[in-house]
């Protein structure tokens, strides 16, 4: 079982090797793989409705197609506009299911065991995608001709078991502390290296009015990120970490690291360096807050300042920087697997038609108009003919991280489950579960799963 479990992480642990690339913050494009260049076998041809590509339309086709709120239509109705074209060229109709970000995973649990699996459902790309048994319900896409334009990460984040398995437009993205960069300058704040320095910023912050960091809280994922960034610091403290959470031959509770980050993350809620209303605040909410100049900072992705700049074309965001969570002297970049990607359902009656969309999706005119509407994944696309744009974070959270770079433990640790992670955390905010308390926790929700992928 463990030479499994391990075989199935490789590609992902694979993805920290082309860190370099990011470097440069997307600008650099990866060669063209061989994967995916070979003839397609007779049963992966599609029929000739799915050929037609608008000579003949198709009639009476739905594809059902189901994701989480805050990966579809963000900041734009781009992913409504592209649905309309493809129906308007081929016929071929998708009802696009939202789902609210703290019940997806639960929801999409539950069609997949009821059998009402959708033609295409969204996960995380990366080892977070294992949880949703992909020898089951993933249909293999290995042979379909975009994959070949795919950069390294995209074909890394989307391999299981040397199969692609996911249709990914996401960038590789990194989260740390997004800082207004003229309130820290006004104030004669420095970047904080350790969470002493970080703790003094706070409070001069707080005596003249600015909350320090904004926090999303009642968004329980989003507590969870604070600790998924942290664990390419604590993997640096405990060699093979990754590898023995995976192969389950340790628990989170054993890392003192992660105590020490949620004792030191549950004072700074209780000193108000996240705002009065943390638990109550939600993530839309954020861009005001950030944007009128009323907080200073955010944990945030690399590209998020580029949706604040959109709603607040008057606000500095485009110049915002960022360093990461320096809590228990943190000092590495934590970056994604690629984030999140399509799957089409192995066994649906329209996997043909699936496979139309994806083609129509990956077509460059396609690309550029979706990574248009969506500034907050155009850094390092996923596709080698789209440029991507670095932003003024990106550079500067690379510049702040001397400790090096590795994956957040959302996307690279099995079992991991943000919403869960994030109400356990809530708890230790509000006092009814100590740090050590919701580590265990924690270890006893995945040795669940372990159990079950044994049985």
């Amino acid at each position: 079982m463990k030479k499994k479990v391990f075989k199935k992480v490789l590609c992902c642990a694979l993805v920290i090797s082309m860190v370099s690339v990011l470097g440069g913050c997307g600008k650099e494009k990866a060669e063209k793989s061989n994967v995916g260049s070979k003839e397609p076998t007779a049963t992966q041809q599609p029929t000739k409705e799915a050929e037609n590509q608008g000579d003949k339309k198709v009639e009476g086709v739905t594809l059902s197609f189901m994701a989480s709120q805050n990966w579809v239509n963000k900041g734009s109705s781009v992913d409504d506009e592209l649905n309309k074209k493809f129906e308007e060229e081929t016929g071929i109709k998708i009802d696009l299911q939202v789902v609210p970000d703290d019940q997806y995973v639960n929801v999409l649990k539950t069609k997949l065991g009821t059998g009402e699996v959708p033609d295409i459902f969204m996960v995380s790309g990366g080892v977070g995608a294992q949880k949703f048994m992909p020898e089951t319900y993933f249909a293999d896409l290995s042979s379909e001709a975009w994959v070949s334009r795919y950069v390294d990460y995209a074909k890394q984040g989307t391999s299981i078991d040397g199969k692609i398995m996911g249709f990914m437009r996401w960038n590789v993205d990194g989260w740390g502390i997004l800082y207004n960069k003229d309130i820290y300058n006004n104030l004669g704040l420095q970047v904080p290296k350790t969470y002493e320095e970080f703790t003094a910023n706070c409070d001069t912050l707080l005596k003249n009015g600015i909350i320090p960091v904004y926090e999303s809280g009642k968004e329980s994922w989003h507590w969870a990120i604070w600790l998924s960034n942290f664990g390419p610091y604590a993997a640096t403290k405990h060699p093979d970490l990754y590898s023995k959470l995976n192969n389950n031959e340790m628990k989170f509770a054993e890392v003192p690291e992660f105590e020490q980050f949620l004792a030191e993350l549950k004072e700074s809620y209780d000193k108000g360096y996240l705002g009065q209303n943390s638990l109550a605040n939600t993530w839309d909410a954020a861009y005001e807050s950030l944007g009128t100049g009323k907080s200073a900072g955010y944990v945030a992705y690399q590209s998020y300042q580029n949706e604040v700049k959109e709603k607040y074309p008057d606000s500095t965001a485009d110049t915002w920087e960022m360093y990461p969570i320096p809590f228990v002297e943190n000092n590495v970049y934590s970056h994604s697997a690629g984030g999140n990607m399509c799957v089409a359902y192995k066994d649906s009656k329209n996997l043909d038609y699936v496979k139309q969309f994806f083609d129509f999706l990956a077509r460059e005119d396609n690309l550029n108009t979706y990574y248009k509407g969506r500034p907050d994944i155009q850094s390092n696309p996923s596709f080698v003919d789209v440029e991507g744009k670095a932003t003024a974070a990106g550079k500067s959270i690379v510049a702040n991280t001397p400790g090096g770079s590795g994956m957040d433990m959302e996307y690279g640790v099995l079992y991991w489950d943000n919403t869960i992670v994030g109400q356990y955390i809530q708890e230790v905010l509000l006092g009814s579960l100590t740090p050590k308390q919701a580590l265990e926790a924690i270890d006893m929700d995945r040795q669940k799963m372990f159990d079950a992928t044994n049985d």
